[in-house]
């Protein structure tokens, strides 16, 4: 329910070669479906719902064309919570993830003063706002931080790869808190490379946390197919 896939489109794969390359890795790491989130951010990537969707529509060729036409590939979004988003909340354009859910990102450097207020207009527009990876943002140093945005209405979505160690061992206990404490939502890898799929499989976890990664699981696969 969250990765990088779609070629060209942002920070994610370059090239349709690549693209194909991580569908072959999602097999084999046993997926039989995705939702592609580029990214939306102001003055950085420019993406739309009408453009994101054009895409979707050639990614979808591309795959058949290559074999992989039984692999669901659905698009949303993932969009930066900065001064462009007051202009999507004025115009209602938005890509959930599924129903009314919209995957919504902050800065890694500063938290924007205006992030509540946002996300209180986002849902008086109807919609539920999933927070992508709490864990990744260094100013929520204690779970009482993160779940705040639980309080107030948003589900969270751990990142896959935070397990793996990638990005650093602050990210990495964090996400073990988070998960141990039974507070995330929804499951995404974030993947935006063949190698971020690579670093999935070196995952190890403890068993006590087998159980809150198995809830996880299920509940993304009902909110995908919801």
């Amino acid at each position: 329910m969250h990765c990088h896939i779609l070629p060209s489109i942002d920070d994610g794969s370059e090239n349709n070669a690549m693209s194909l390359t991580m569908l072959d890795q999602f097999i084999d790491l046993g997926y039989t479906g995705i939702i592609a989130t580029p990214h939306i951010m102001e003055g950085m990537y420019q993406n739309s719902s009408s453009k994101i969707l054009r895409e979707l529509r050639s990614f979808r060729k591309l795959i058949a064309e290559n074999g992989f036409q039984d692999f669901l590939v659905n698009a949303s979004a993932e969009y930066m919570l900065d001064q462009g988003f007051d202009n999507l909340l004025v115009n209602k354009d938005f890509l959930p993830i599924s129903d009314k859910k919209v995957l919504v990102e902050m800065s890694y450097f500063q938290q924007n003063i205006y992030v509540e207020s946002q996300i209180f207009d986002l849902q008086q527009h109807g919609f539920e706002p999933i927070l992508a990876h709490p864990e990744r943002y260094p100013y929520l140093r204690q779970i009482d931080d993160v779940i705040m945005f639980q309080r107030k209405g948003c589900y969270l979505q751990l990142n896959l790869l935070s397990l793996s160690g990638h990005y650093g061992p602050a990210v990495y206990k964090r996400s073990i808190d988070l998960l141990a404490n039974n507070h995330y939502d929804f499951l995404g890898t974030d993947a935006h490379k063949p190698a971020h799929l690579e670093k999935l499989k070196e995952i190890t976890i403890s068993k006590k946390l087998i159980t809150p990664i198995e809830a996880l699981v299920n509940a993304t696969k009902e909110n995908m197919s919801g």
